[in-house]
């Protein structure tokens, strides 16, 4: 079993005070705290590497700008770039594909050597219920099934990673719903299709969304493993955003959920397989959750220092590479953790390498 208070702090050299949700003394690897902020040489990366999440503004980019931010991710060590693949827009009418989008992401990324986690989300209205939100499961698996079909035919060796939806456990990213084992439902025949269509591909299931309340992590994972999860992902994914008060703080227990998780894996005879973080970052701006870019930067190497002292973390994805926005108020548009909308490096793209 894996310890909370081993991986707070004796695994990252520092020890755990008090409850399982209270913040530990910090570790060595955190350094002093110092103005100097931290560095280049200070960003960890577990043995899988490390990537973006482009987010869905990198769906509505032009091509320079596309290739300006990738560019930036370039000159980071980066090795992964994780694409959502809007099922929604690229068949809004059944048997009718728009490739262009995909097609435009997926190449550049492959040009410049990125590995592809494709993040197939979103049902087009005709595959769904009338009425309901985009972000809803289909009425019927097999139409993602036939979807996944085509992407592999189109896509091939370019994309052999998928992670099949986002958040859904959260309401507003699964149609207004929490319900694991409908989740699960559809992870298993993503999965099935998947591993028939391209056999050596890697599937893991949904990003999980912090929570404190019963739609929680290790709530939500344990619903799936009821559900028949087993044997149908290669590797769980969590969001282990511990914006504002970082990870010591643990907002919403976001990173004593991380163990609890991996626990409950190795429970389920699942301890084999890893915990992929495919978002991690923090907003700036003047919203009431938002940090400076000193400490978006912190807790961004925090996060990632934590995924290699953990030691059963996969591949780590930062959101995102540019803010979406100019407005400051709105948290959503300032997650970009390279560029502001302007193109003004923050603090963290020094510390990525990307400037």
């Amino acid at each position: 079993m894996v310890s909370i208070s081993l991986v707070l702090g004796v695994a990252i050299g520092g020890s755990v005070a008090g409850s399982a949700n209270s913040a530990p003394a910090s570790p060595g690897w955190l350094g002093s705290g110092s103005a100097a902020g931290p560095t280049e040489a200070a960003v960890p990366v577990t043995t899988a590497g490390f990537g973006f999440a482009g987010g869905s503004g990198l769906l509505w980019l032009n091509d320079a700008d596309l290739r300006r931010e990738l560019d930036a991710v370039m000159r980071t060590k980066a090795t992964w770039l994780r694409v959502t693949v809007d099922w929604n827009s690229i068949e809004a009418t059944k048997n009718s594909y728009n490739w262009s989008t995909p097609d435009r992401i997926i190449n550049a990324a492959r040009a410049r050597g990125l590995k592809v986690l494709a993040n197939v989300v979103s049902s087009p209205p005709w595959s769904r219920p009338a009425g309901t939100f985009f972000t809803a499961p289909p009425t019927n698996n097999s139409d993602l099934s036939a979807f996944l079909k085509k992407f592999i035919a189109r896509y091939g060796s370019k994309v052999t990673n998928y992670q099949i939806w986002n958040e859904p456990n959260l309401p507003i990213f699964f149609g207004w719903t929490v319900d694991a084992a409908r989740y699960t439902s559809l992870l298993k025949a993503a999965y099935s299709t998947i591993k028939s269509a391209q056999w050596g591909s890697t599937v893991i299931a949904a990003g999980l969304a912090r929570s404190g309340g019963w739609n929680s992590p290790p709530n939500f994972a344990t619903a799936m493993y009821n559900a028949g999860a087993k044997g149908n992902f290669d590797a769980l994914a969590m969001h282990p955003y511990v914006f504002p008060g970082g990870l010591y703080a643990n907002p919403e227990n976001a990173v004593t959920d991380i163990p609890a998780v991996r626990n409950l894996m190795i429970a389920r005879g699942d301890g084999a397989k890893k915990i992929w973080f495919t978002e991690l970052g923090a907003p700036t701006g003047t919203a009431a959750d938002a940090v400076s870019e000193w400490e978006q930067a912190k807790q961004i190497t925090d996060v990632m220092g934590f995924a290699v002292s953990a030691g059963f973390v996969g591949p780590t994805f930062i959101y995102s590479i540019r803010d979406t926005g100019t407005n400051l108020a709105d948290r959503e548009q300032n997650f970009g953790a390279i560029y502001k909308h302007d193109w003004t490096p923050k603090y963290a793209a020094s510390v990525l390498g990307a400037v």
